[in-house]
């Protein structure tokens, strides 16, 4: 019996030992998780202290973000100023145009600052060669920015010699770093705008639309199409796209050195013939690239008439659909002239394509404000970033020579 009771209390040391051996080891696990979470906490919280440390630091006075200086180094082609009001453009003109950011400066004049070096941005017109020096030093902090808005077919400058001088780029193209753009497109309800936009998120409304009195106002138009140009041969080959509208019926006037008319521009009767004489404005572009549409596409916008775009570019991405006809949608110039006929012979149809009118306006571009808030981005700002190959981005896969449209 005694021998009994004796392995009994062994079993059951044995197994206290065993229960209290295990609770250790998870203390010891569970206290080593705990010290590694711990640690990684810490871990973000110096982080932190330390970018607030430097925030701080680079703070001006008051506390307020410190100044970031923009240097327009170039001209943009003959514009010294870049066709902006002053030579220099405090945090005054920022808040006018509503930026989130306001501490910056902008400035074509070089001696604003004693150095170049000093500059936080240089920005340098990059379409055409520039004449002029280069600067002879560079800081390290310093962002250097490729700006244009002609296409890569219109680019003069020989960008092969720029690998690895650039940072930023600031152009047309929606991967720019900065979007360099003619207009923005805002829904007038969210205030939010929308386009340009590699995904933009349209309102819909062309199918339900209807305007009795735009109908009739239409009704009294008089002519098909106009188009104004005054840059003849252009590689995209608008002049033999707009001879072969003509050869299939459809009655185009070519305003400018490229036609047999003639309307100054910005001269008001010009605009006024837009709402009440055409029905059609040829929005033509010079070159088939990647989200190539200039101010063309917005003058016709602006006016009672409906755009048709002959592009390089996905126009989704610029303006909602049904509020334009994309002539690279059809196979030949005789479908094309068809459809332009039947909505001729349908206004009901016609009006249709001013249904987004309701939901959207234009605004001018913020191109500065990005440039300034993204000089304020820690992040985009200490990120060491440029383009080794800065012609290949510009040139590679972004335009073409043959268009979908047969013709």
């Amino acid at each position: 019996m005694a021998v009994f009771l004796e392995r009994k209390l062994s079993v059951k040391y044995m197994l206290l030992f065993g229960a209290c051996a295990l609770l250790l080891c998870l203390y010891l696990v569970y206290d080593r998780c705990m010290m590694e979470t711990i640690s990684s906490y810490k871990v973000l919280d110096v982080h932190n202290r330390a970018r607030a440390a430097r925030t701080e630091q680079e703070a001006g006075p008051g506390g307020r973000p410190r100044t970031q200086y923009i240097l327009l180094y170039t001209s943009f082609f003959t514009e010294r100023r870049w066709g902006l009001q002053a030579e220099t453009l405090g945090p005054d003109y920022f808040a006018m145009k509503h930026c989130p950011v306001t501490a910056c400066v902008l400035t074509s004049y070089h001696e604003l600052l004693p150095s170049i070096v000093e500059y936080d941005a240089v920005v340098f017109h990059v379409a055409t060669q520039w004449d002029g020096p280069l600067p002879a030093v560079r800081s390290p902090h310093q962002v250097y920015v490729a700006a244009l808005m002609e296409s890569p077919a219109h680019t003069k400058h020989s960008l092969a010699l720029d690998g690895s001088y650039f940072n930023w780029t600031m152009t047309y193209r929606l991967d720019s770093d900065v979007l360099f753009n003619y207009l923005s497109v805002v829904d007038v309800e969210s205030g939010e705008v929308i386009a340009p936009g590699l995904r933009p998120s349209w309102r819909n409304g062309f199918q339900e639309y209807a305007n009795g009195s735009l109908v009739e106002t239409v009704s009294r138009k008089r002519r098909m199409a106009a188009q104004f140009v005054s840059h003849c041969g252009a590689l995209s080959g608008r002049d033999r796209l707009v001879q072969s509208l003509q050869k299939a019926g459809l009655e185009v006037d070519v305003y400018g050195s490229c036609g047999t008319l003639s309307c100054p521009r910005g001269k008001p009767e010009c605009d006024h013939m837009l709402d009440t004489i055409y029905w059609f404005y040829l929005s033509f572009e010079n070159s088939l690239c990647v989200d190539y549409v200039t101010e063309k596409l917005y003058n016709a916008l602006e006016h009672q008439i409906v755009p048709v775009v002959f592009g390089g570019a996905d126009y989704n991405r610029f303006m909602p659909p049904g509020s334009y006809i994309d002539a690279q949608d059809y196979r030949t110039v005789g479908e094309l002239v068809e459809y332009l006929h039947y909505l001729f012979d349908h206004p009901q149809e016609y009006v249709r394509y001013f249904w987004w009118k309701r939901h959207y306006t234009f605004e001018p571009p913020n191109t500065y404000c990005e440039l300034c808030q993204k000089l304020h981005s820690v992040a985009a700002r200490e990120r060491v970033q440029y383009y080794r190959d800065i012609k290949a981005w510009w040139y590679d896969d972004a335009c073409t020579a043959k268009p979908r449209i047969e013709f």
